[in-house]
């Protein structure tokens, strides 16, 4: 007996510690969060050549590929727009060799080390600088027809790219300079002809000073922030312009590099001003096949830290670079990887967490190296990798308004913040849709249930879509060259389906069991069930018995059909509610009186007063 009974309770522990562990993801339709973060940007203009080195030289555009998978703005980085390109009257020089060399171009290889690439207007005179024969903006109006091409905003960094200078001797002449490129961006200085003014609402002011980008003294970048910023929008309120300006883009090592005396970052916010500063910018790369949700969620509540114990609690922050690792640690194959999926599901779910207070974010990059979409790997082909798909998944909840999401296992926790469980979850209304996103960023394939709570009463329809998390190709032809539309349209398209139709709240609450795959997301749609005209009358018909019961008896009575009306008969007080099918009129008759059918209007009017839509 004693074993029997020994086994019994050891069978209910196991059944009870297994109940307990059970997943579910739940979401209250009467808890709104606020608006859905637009964080779904990436750096990089879509247009790019291939080198020659890789074959016949190219030209490529990737334009439909950032509208279809919803990036909504371009970091216009390492896009055309730097100071050195940009502003022809400078001298150019390797300050990092005795003697000074002079530097041909805009890049400085090869010196073995990060280079002291020293850029400076050779006038400090406003007469020269402001000289629009100065200025070469070819390269600034490509990227700004390129980014109109794909429907997204511009996000404007005014700086230099990797090797580019990364010094001057004069910041304010510096500052004067980049705001002639900010007038150019808006149409106020040197417009090009056929290249339409843009007005970009955020505007960042340089790109990873305490890394390779600025080689400086920290007093000089000070300088040239705050020079930049005063100027910037000096011109945007004489423009009649609005934005929001900030920076400086510091590297993802701002936790330590905060910390060494002489860098840019040791006290940046009091160095520059917070008056100066209407966000603070900061990257964000993990650490290839090591990175995880539990990593990139200790960085940004790190960061977050860091910038309120600098005097920065009121700044919203942007990361403005961020990617599972750096292209040449994890090498270019590492980025067509499963685990790439979930990895960026993870993060833009994480973004989306109002006590970070992220304002926007910009995946480094939409092309050509540590991609969302690769045209270089395969001759012909853009490959489609699998992070894209969590642009994709997460762009669906654009413009909607953040919903209180939690996932429960033991213990709730909000599903922004549930990196140590093993699904994250994102919840969003837009419109009739509560639109739900779900990350799994493990090893295996993951189970839940997920509970949707604050529900009206009738039907339901649930459409549950799971992206592949492989690398697709498509052909790509012309020049430049890009995917056709209707394959690409076949992508979108592509994603597991399941549809699950007429289902029922039980009081405001409804349940749903799905599996989310290894290294991948899903995204549910639940949306309420078109009622066809009959179910409709038939809800009309109902509330009418209730608010006017005295009319109506015996209840409830069944609907018929005949003719060209839809409708019920109550015996007892010998009276008739019904529709006509033609004209969608709503129609009362009373048999005991001399009155014939009375016309009580439009049906629609009367389906809106009952909720009978």
């Amino acid at each position: 007996m004693r074993p029997l009974l020994a086994c019994l309770i050891g069978s209910m522990g196991l059944h009870l510690a297994a109940s307990a562990q059970s997943l579910r993801v739940e979401l209250d339709l009467a808890q709104p969060q606020g608006a859905i973060r637009d964080v779904f940007g990436v750096n990089r203009k879509p247009g790019f050549s291939t080198k020659p080195t890789q074959g016949a030289a190219a030209n490529l555009d990737a334009a439909n590929l950032y509208a279809a998978f919803g990036l909504s703005q371009v970091r216009l980085h390492d896009a055309g727009l730097d100071l050195c390109s940009t502003y022809t009257a400078a001298t150019k020089l390797n300050t990092g060799v005795s003697p000074a060399q002079t530097v041909s171009g805009c890049e400085l290889t090869g010196t073995g080390g990060i280079p002291t690439f020293t850029w400076t207007p050779t006038s400090s005179a406003d007469a020269d600088l402001n000289n629009t024969a100065n200025y070469d903006f070819s390269g600034t109006d490509t990227a700004l027809k390129e980014v109109a091409s794909t429907g997204a905003a511009t996000y404007l960094r005014l700086g230099e790219s990797y090797n580019g200078p990364n010094n001057t001797a004069d910041p304010v002449a510096w500052a004067k300079v980049a705001t002639n490129i900010y007038q150019h961006v808006i149409g106020r200085f040197k417009p090009t002809a056929g290249v339409a003014a843009v007005d970009p609402v955020f505007v960042e002011v340089h790109n990873e000073p305490d890394g390779g980008f600025w080689r400086g003294t920290q007093a000089d970048f000070y300088t040239l922030f705050r020079e930049t910023v005063t100027r910037v929008r000096a011109a945007a309120q004489t423009a009649g312009k609005s934005l929001r300006i900030g920076g400086p883009g510091f590297t993802r090592s701002i936790l330590t590099t905060s910390g060494v005396a002489g860098n840019p970052a040791n006290g940046f916010i009091a160095g520059v001003g917070l008056s100066n500063l209407d966000f603070y910018s900061a990257h964000l790369y993990g650490s290839c096949d090591r990175a995880s949700a539990s990593e990139s969620a200790a960085f940004l509540r790190n960061l977050r830290s860091l910038v309120n114990n600098q005097g920065g609690s009121s700044l919203p922050i942007h990361i403005t670079e961020w990617n599972i690792g750096l292209g040449n640690q994890c090498g270019n194959a590492f980025f067509g990887e499963a685990r790439t999926q979930s990895y960026a599901s993870a993060v833009l779910t994480q973004f989306q967490d109002p006590a970070q207070n992220i304002e926007a974010a910009h995946f480094y990059a939409g092309v050509p190296i540590m991609a969302l979409f690769d045209f270089s790997t395969t001759a012909g082909k853009a490959r489609i990798n699998p992070s894209a798909w969590a642009f994709w998944a997460h762009a669906q909840l654009r413009g909607g308004t953040q919903l209180s999401t939690q996932v429960c296992q033991s213990n709730c926790l909000a599903g922004y913040a549930a990196e140590t469980l093993p699904l994250l979850a994102l919840g969003a209304q837009r419109g009739e849709r509560t639109l739900l996103v779900l990350t799994n960023d493990g090893s295996s394939a993951q189970s839940t249930t997920v509970r949707v709570k604050g529900l009206g009463s009738g039907r339901y329809q649930a459409v549950l879509r799971t992206p592949s998390n492989a690398v697709q190709e498509l052909s790509v032809a012309g020049n430049p060259a890009k995917v056709d539309a209707t394959a690409l349209q076949s992508l979108l398209a592509s994603p597991a389906q399941e549809t699950r139709s007429d289902l029922s709240p039980s009081a405001g609450v409804l349940e749903l069991s799905t599996s989310v795959p290894a290294r991948g997301l899903q995204v549910v749609e639940l949306k309420p069930q078109a009622r066809t005209l009959s179910e409709q009358a038939d809800c009309l018909f109902s509330w009418g018995e209730r608010q006017y019961a005295s009319l109506f008896q015996p209840q409830p009575q069944v609907s018929k059909t005949a003719g060209d009306y839809y409708y019920r008969h109550y015996p007892t007080t010998n009276t008739y509610v019904g529709i006509t099918l033609s004209g969608q009129r709503l129609v009362f008759w009373d048999a005991n009186g001399s009155v014939g059918i009375q016309d009580l209007g439009a049906l629609g009017t009367w389906l809106g007063t009952a909720g009978c839509q």
